[in-house]
């Protein structure tokens, strides 16, 4: 049995909220139409990683936050709650410290006279520019409730594509963690051990067995110092490749040329830059304003500049689909299927298509991606072990073969 919080209209038509006790959200909507009450929005009440006492810890606003935030003041709204009481409302029911904060920034905005999208835009911390963009050319036609369910839609594909990718991920991960572990262990407990034994036999060592010993004696007498500096490397590391443009610039370029990862982070920008850019243009937004946001909304610096090469041209009165076959990342495919939207006058519709292209290849392909890994990670984990076991067994069979 769950918890459920839950706002909604009784009889009278006035607005009601609690908590209710269900096995499910279905559950739950069920008791309250028994109990002759109407639910707006059932909220699961869950104890999450990263709360205490409804205090968010990281100070992150998840890609699931800002779902259930579209989802919930889009249903308000179009249940007919005025904003600012629909934001008071997910405030309310919130139990994480970074949606109250914001909820709360948010509503004193808006009561202060701002747009929602205006009120966004104080938290570009926390809310992309095509979010916020989005929001702005709903309020601007009049269809706020629909361009919150466009991002919700967005937002949703969003979260499964990066879910999808990172549980692919998952399992290479854990094993190479895993040989890690067993290898260092190896080093600080059995190779000290063995080389005790190797001092008594008086043993001519082969030069891979000193190399071994060698590092497992820096690792026992040097470990603290070893493990420091390896963080202070790769803080420095992260933090150079952060704030220096060049370094950053070749660090994603490699990423796209790599054999698994490039074709994996390729096929998400793709994804991502059509489904971005067709619900924008679905929206009401302008082919070179959609551009530019879309330019900035990607974590890619390399594909990020050549969408802003493609604005450039569609600036200089360029169709859409010119720039793209010219671009060197963007496939034919997609420069082809954006020609024929731009004839048919469909460009949106089209965009959208070419999402759902790229997103179908990535779910196959992070399907099978255990398939394609496991053997080059076995690979490594070969080559690693029979390295340790090769420099210890050596040195004894020398050893045995002299004694007879």
């Amino acid at each position: 049995m769950a918890k459920f919080s839950y706002t909604g209209k009784d009889q009278t038509g006035n607005m009601t909220k609690g908590v209710i006790d269900a096995i499910s959200r279905e559950e739950a909507g069920s008791l309250l139409g028994k109990n002759n009450i109407t639910p707006i929005v059932i909220s699961e009440e869950k104890d999450i990683f990263g709360k205490l006492k409804g205090v968010d810890i990281l100070g992150h606003l998840s890609l699931s936050d800002k779902l259930m935030f579209c989802e919930e003041i889009s249903t308000l709204i179009n249940s007919g709650v005025p904003l600012a009481q629909s934001i008071n409302i997910i405030k309310d029911q919130s139990t994480k410290g970074v949606v109250k904060k914001i909820m709360a920034s948010l509503l004193a905005d808006i009561e202060g006279g701002k747009s929602l999208s205006d009120a966004l835009a104080g938290q570009s911390k926390y809310f992309s520019p095509v979010f916020i963009n989005m929001v702005r050319a709903g309020e601007a036609s009049g269809t706020l409730d629909k361009a919150l369910e466009e991002l919700a839609i967005q937002t949703q594909k969003d979260h499964e594509l990066v879910s999808k990718i990172k549980g692919a991920l998952t399992y290479p991960v854990v094993i190479l963690t895993a040989m890690i572990g067993a290898i260092i262990f190896l080093m600080v407990k059995v190779v000290p051990s063995i080389s005790g034994l190797f001092n008594e036999l008086d043993a001519k060592l082969p030069i891979t067995t000193q190399m071994l010993i060698g590092l497992s004696n820096l690792m026992v007498h040097q470990g603290l110092l070893l493990g420091i500096g390896a963080v202070a490397v790769i803080v420095c590391l992260y933090f150079a490749f952060q704030k220096i443009e060049s370094l950053k610039w070749g660090l994603h370029k490699a990423i796209l040329k790599m054999p698994i990862i490039g074709k994996i982070s390729l096929k998400f920008n793709l994804a991502r830059f059509s489904r971005t850019l067709g619900t924008l243009l679905s929206s009401g937004v302008t082919v070179l304003e959609a551009l530019e946001i879309v330019s900035h909304s990607t974590r890619n610096i390399v594909f990020s500049a050549e969408i802003e090469k493609v604005a450039e041209k569609v600036k200089n009165g360029a169709p859409v689909a010119e720039p793209l076959k010219q671009s060197k990342i963007f496939p034919v495919m997609v420069s082809q299927m954006v020609s024929v939207g731009e004839e048919t006058g469909n460009l949106d519709k089209m965009l959208i298509k070419i999402a759902e292209f790229h997103e179908r290849q990535i779910e196959n392909f992070t399907k099978n991606i255990s398939s394609i890994i496991e053997p080059v990670i076995m690979l490594i984990v070969g080559v690693a072990v029979g390295f340790v076991v090769i420099s210890i067994i050596t040195p004894i069979y020398q050893a045995t073969q002299s004694i007879k």
